[in-house]
């Protein structure tokens, strides 16, 4: 009775293992008959290309002139006329503005009578001298006539003196007139009238229309990759219709303590019309380095702590994860230097869903 028991129970358990043993094949085929019916995952990609890193950088600046005087009176006094205002041509010589003049002319005045007093005092010194010379040796005595060519002398350094101190009162006169050294515009007005300045205040500012700078604010990374000699390539940020070229003038030897980035003033060959002082304007250059391809941020794939991408290999039609070497990250797009060649189909979209030799299907508008 056991034994039939026993025997009963181990074909019991047979069937069953029999039957969870046929489930589980049953299964892996539909799987494997699913995996096989399931139709390639279509995804976009795109074709590297492999260009000098950042062909071209740029960066919006503005239009400045190459030269800008602050005028000014050397001395102190109150505004009493001032001729021009904000964006009126003036010329060489131009009248700008008039301090009060009163104490100046007073001063030129006294100097005027000062100079005819000493030449008063000349003439007849030198009168003196002369009857010396004639009355000696007969009826003067040699003491009497040097005394004369002395006080002669005397009369002369008394001329010349008076005749100093006129130039330098008509000097001050003079500089109460300010006046344009230079044909421009003017770009800023920095005293009013009855406006009380000192000496080297500004009060009206003269821009040059010669020649004219594209002034940038630049990153120190960039300043190290380009030459002082480059070339860049401006244009009319409200029409780029409208452009000019240049090279680097000048690089800023301190960067801003606030935005970290240096001034860098480019030479324009011929400016149009159009660019205008302050007008806002874009400057591209040519920056040198090794050949990189620009991907998009979304083509991204992180393998453990590898940077790597997807491409679609063109016979076979499946996807292949492949390491690459970044060079840099930008807002929107990353740079590659290695892993990749031109021509690579690089899945740029969804490539958290892709698998090792997956088989895609191309969405129109990628890169065959």
């Amino acid at each position: 009775m056991k034994r039939h028991l026993a025997a009963s129970r181990s074909r019991a358990t047979f069937g069953v293992c029999a039957a969870v043993l046929a489930a589980f094949f049953l299964v892996g085929c539909q799987r494997e008959d699913e995996a096989e019916e399931r139709p390639p995952r279509p995804v976009k990609t795109v074709a590297v290309s492999f260009n000098p890193e950042d062909t071209y950088g740029s960066l919006v600046g503005e239009i400045r002139p190459r030269t800008e005087t602050s005028l000014s009176f050397r001395q102190g006094g109150e505004i009493r006329e001032r001729d021009v205002e904000v964006g009126d041509l003036v010329e060489v010589g131009t009248v700008l503005a008039r301090l009060d003049a009163e104490d100046a002319q007073d001063a030129v005045r006294k100097a005027e009578a000062n100079v005819f007093s000493a030449q008063t005092q000349f003439r007849n010194a030198e009168t003196e001298r002369a009857r010396q010379q004639q009355l000696y040796p007969r009826t003067s005595t040699r003491q009497a006539f040097e005394a004369a060519i002395a006080q002669a002398n005397m009369a002369q350094a008394g001329v010349d003196a008076a005749q100093a101190s006129l130039r330098i009162a008509q000097t001050n006169l003079d500089n109460r007139v300010l006046k344009a050294n230079a044909a421009g515009v003017v770009t800023a007005i920095g005293g009013e009238v009855g406006q009380v300045v000192g000496g080297g205040q500004m009060v009206v500012r003269v821009a040059q229309l010669g020649t004219r700078d594209a002034v940038f604010q630049v990153p120190e990374a960039t300043i190290q990759t380009t030459g002082g000699d480059a070339r860049v390539d401006v244009q009319l940020l409200s029409n780029a219709n409208i452009k000019a070229t240049g090279t680097v003038r000048e690089i800023s030897p301190t960067a801003d303590p606030i935005t970290r980035n240096f001034t860098v003033r480019v030479g324009l060959d011929t400016a149009p019309d159009e660019f205008r002082f302050g007008s806002a304007v874009r400057g591209t250059i040519r920056l040198s380095g090794e050949p990189t391809a620009r991907l998009p941020i979304t083509a991204l794939f992180s393998q453990g702590s590898q940077s790597a991408v997807w491409i679609v290999d063109a016979a076979s039609k499946t996807t292949k994860l492949v390491p690459v070497e970044v060079h840099r990250f930008d807002a929107k797009d990353f740079l590659v230097t290695k892993g990749l060649s031109s021509g690579d189909n690089v899945v740029v979209a969804g490539v958290q869903q892709l698998r090792p030799g997956m088989p895609v299907r191309l969405l129109e508008g990628s890169a065959e």
